[in-house]
């Protein structure tokens, strides 16, 4: 549960104009995170992507 509320929260830097390039690992997960197929149907579905 806590990577699935990280991935939301660290995706929202896109959103607000946070460079995540600041903190490294984080940008490495949500990148990792948001390749994943059932994350990127998500996304499409809430017009996210």
């Amino acid at each position: 549960m806590a990577d699935a509320y990280l991935f939301v929260v660290s995706n929202w830097a896109n959103f607000v104009g946070i460079d995540l390039q600041n903190w490294p690992r984080v940008a490495e997960f949500t990148a990792r995170i948001a390749k994943r197929p059932a994350v990127q149907a998500a996304l499409q579905a809430e017009g996210l992507s």
